[in-house]
């Protein structure tokens, strides 16, 4: 079994997304959504990671709406994930991780608010620890 939870729906008629659905999570609480909507909203072409990390880190008024946005976005899908299944822990990976020290501990409080009432111990949320390149290493191991 598969589970992609980039294509969990979290925006009922929102933004088309590559895999044919409206308002899958990945269109709104991926970097590469981030990025192009700060891009967007500054009226460029493209916004690298080290640029948007600058950004966020200097917390650019023009762009606090939109981080704060994909903030409750990423949270809302964690949250959803959560409720399902349960977990001891969640696992932040891809490029998010180049971003852990601005945006963790940013994330984890929005689910704590979001979540309220939870019957169960709420699951520790973290880094990937092997980085950006956990898809590479686990084809490898395939």
């Amino acid at each position: 079994m598969d589970l992609n939870f980039g294509h969990m729906i979290i925006e009922k008629d929102g933004i088309k997304c590559t895999c044919g659905k409206n308002g899958c999570l990945e269109r709104y609480a991926s970097m590469n959504a981030l990025k192009q909507k700060v891009a967007n909203s500054k009226k460029l072409e493209h916004v690298s990671g080290k640029e948007l990390y600058e950004m966020i880190k200097n917390d650019e008024e023009d762009i606090r709406d939109i981080i704060n946005e994909f903030i409750q976005n990423l949270s809302i899908g964690l949250t959803n994930i959560i409720r399902i299944f349960e977990p001891e822990i969640i696992s932040i990976g891809g490029s998010f991780i180049y971003f852990e020290d601005l945006l963790l501990d940013r994330v984890k409080s929005k689910v704590e608010e979001i979540i309220r009432v939870y019957n169960g111990n709420l699951p520790e949320i973290v880094a990937a620890s092997l980085g950006n390149d956990a898809g590479i290493i686990g084809s490898t191991i395939v």
